[in-house]
């Protein structure tokens, strides 16, 4: 009786024990989390964190989520849609209470499905019949600032860049004023007067700073400038040919404080006039058309390869051209140094080119990391291996494009179009400002204000070897002209690239730590390998049947021809054997196809009952193998008393 009552004890109090462990953990192990995944997709990036915990003022999340919908309709979609939540409940997390996250499933026709929309929400329709479904996020800041992702993309690409799409919209919230650049060009951006005495029209002012007004705020700094405006966010150094050493200066001080620096560099930039005399046209050609920042490439530990251009066989852009043969013509050619840049050639890691299809580069250099650079060197766009350095003299009158393919000779190694250099450096100019005189102590006795020597804070830079591709002639093309107006659409994702490169630098370090993160879906592969087999046979008999079909049709269509009009009986029983033999041929290779559809699902359910059988069992298996090694145990240890 007294072992009775004993038992039944312990058993209560372990009850008692069990719920109480379990509600201690609930309460105390709440923000525990353990990431078992490949590339830790549900772990925040620490730049995400820092992201996080930089926000200033509260801001509001709403996820739009039609889950109701969804589990009915699109039940493969619910997944997706709790990584989303999980991943914003870590920014929640990492906030210290700064963001404050609603959930919201929109019933038709409620408060909540009119507010959805009136905040820039798109649904979408399962089907022709059903209601529209809601899956997107909406910010809003203290300071009225909204952000909005319309319908979070299903596309497994863009699956990949989730962190940094909610990241950045969170940036985004936190840091509503747009963000100022500075330009500093040897180019003529704002358009020139011309010389209308001699019959020269003006340059109107590029589409480049049209585009970028509708994101950024800009000023064109002059190249002779002693000093950057104070209120720059993010400096871009487009052609820098013949700056003064001044300019260089501003450019290396920027550099070492860490600031966002946008540089296009040329080796041979076309729609650079140099330093042409303007009453002689035939001057331009012979003008420098090259960039020159070597002595701050080098200090950064990086070099724009001299006087070469780079080309590429496989990703020339196929144009019409004048043949130089003997007999004259036109002839369709890839031009090797027109460039069509698609996704095979973007670095997938990058938040700048991750989602980049389509660039358009003309006669771009070649970035190299120098031996004794100390500095990371990242590269973003990169040639095919059919790519070729060509001595920039080729292009200094009109380029035969003919010449060049025919000479080609490629290198057999993909070549650095576009790179991102970060780490600490030294000034390029380590006697500090060139040509200023030493100033004086303040009447406070205080040493005045120096230049940096060294990094205060690691580079922040994004270098392409192209300013060709800023030029609206390689990203738009016209498409119709009404009285006296053209219009224009949109051939490349040139501004797209500088747009990204600029939200990226200006995000500051934590946004560019970000990466791509890997697949949240794994498939069967096993199952993808049994089914990718079953398929070849299935092809291999469907074509093997086309073939005896054609094989047959011929046959007698040679029949009837063979005969004449009076053989008509027998050219019909021939058809009709011929007939029959088809009939059992389709027969015999219809049984055949479900042979191999049979036997393709009997590998899968066979495997599929496996694992089943697996998932079932292991867990009373290593139950029953670990009472089975305790009860030794504690037989081992009674049998040695």
């Amino acid at each position: 009786m007294n072992k009775l009552l004993l038992t039944l004890a312990g058993c209560g109090l372990s009850l008692v024990l069990f719920f109480a462990i379990t509600l201690v953990a609930n309460a105390s192990l709440r923000a525990a989390r353990l990431d078992l995944t490949e590339d830790k997709v549900f772990t925040l990036n620490e730049g995400s964190k820092a992201v996080a915990r930089g926000i200033d003022e509260p801001i509001n999340l709403y996820f739009y989520f039609s889950r109701t919908l969804a589990r009915s309709k699109v039940p493969g979609i619910v997944d997706y849609a709790d990584r989303v939540l999980g991943m914003l409940k870590e920014y929640e997390r990492s906030s210290d209470g700064k963001l404050r996250l609603s959930v919201i499933d929109p019933e038709p026709f409620s408060l909540e499905e009119e507010k959805a929309v009136e905040q820039g929400l798109q649904g979408a329709q399962p089907d022709q019949n059903s209601d529209p479904l809601y899956f997107g996020l909406v910010g809003t800041s203290a300071m009225e600032a909204r952000e909005v992702i319309p319908f979070f993309s299903l596309d497994e690409a863009k699956q990949r860049t989730l962190e940094y799409d909610l990241s950045k919209l969170i940036w985004a919230l936190a840091h509503p004023d747009k963000h100022k650049v500075g330009i500093l060009s040897a180019l003529p951006l704002e358009g020139s007067g011309g010389m209308p005495m001699m019959g020269q029209q003006g340059a109107p002012p590029w589409k480049l700073l049209e585009e970028m007004k509708a994101y950024f705020e800009y000023e064109v700094v002059p190249t002779g400038s002693e000093e950057l405006p104070a209120d720059l966010d993010v400096l871009m150094v487009l052609q820098p040919r013949a700056f003064p050493e001044s300019a260089l200066y501003l450019i290396d001080q920027w550099a070492l404080a860490g600031k966002p620096l946008l540089v296009f560099v040329d080796p041979q930039c076309d729609v650079d006039q140099g330093d042409a005399d303007p009453s002689n046209p035939m001057s331009r050609f012979g003008a420098a058309k090259d960039s020159n920042l070597e002595p701050l490439f080098k200090a950064w530990g990086i070099e724009l390869v001299k006087q070469m251009v780079v080309g590429d066989k496989l990703l020339g852009e196929r144009r019409v051209v004048q043949s130089q043969g003997n007999r004259g013509g036109q002839v369709e050619i890839p031009i090797v140094f027109y460039l069509g840049l698609t996704d095979a050639q973007m670095n997938k890691d990058d938040p700048i080119t991750r989602l980049l299809t389509n660039v358009a580069v003309w006669t771009p250099g070649s970035l190299r990391k120098l031996p004794e650079g100390t500095t990371t060197f990242t590269p973003l766009i990169q040639t095919s291996d059919q790519a070729q350095e060509i001595p920039a003299s080729r292009f200094q009158f009109m380029p035969d494009a003919q010449e060049l393919l025919a000479t080609f000779v490629p290198g057999y190694e993909k070549l650095t179009l576009a790179a991102r250099v970060t780490g600490n450096v030294s000034s390029a100019f380590p006697g500090g400002k060139p040509g200023a005189e030493p100033t004086p102590p303040t009447p406070e006795g205080t040493p005045p204000a120096a230049g940096l020597t060294a990094s205060s804070a690691p580079l922040n830079v994004v270098v392409f070897s192209d300013a060709d591709l800023l030029h609206e002639r390689l990203w738009t093309q016209e498409v119709a002209r009404m009285g006296g107006r053209s219009f224009y659409a949109i051939s490349a994702e040139n501004m797209d690239l500088v747009r990204n490169t600029i939200e990226s630098l200006t995000g500051g370090q934590e946004l560019m730590s970000i990466r791509s993160r890997g697949k949240t879906s794994r498939p069967f592969e096993r199952v993808q390998a049994i089914q990718q087999a079953a398929d070849q046979r299935f092809l291999a008999e469907e074509q093997e049947f086309q073939n005896k079909l054609k094989d047959a049709k011929q046959r007698l269509q040679e029949l009837q021809g063979a005969r004449g009009e009076g053989a008509a009986e027998m050219v019909t029983a021939a058809q009709r054997e011929e007939e029959a033999q088809l009939r059992e041929e389709i027969i015999a290779t219809n049984r055949a196809l479900r042979d191999v559809q049979h036997n393709m699902r009997k590998d899968i359910d066979g495997l599929g009952a496996r694992i089943k059988w697996l998932n079932i069992l292991t867990m009373p298996l290593l139950v029953s193998l670990a009472a089975i090694a305790l009860g030794l145990w504690n037989w081992y240890h009674r049998s040695n008393k």
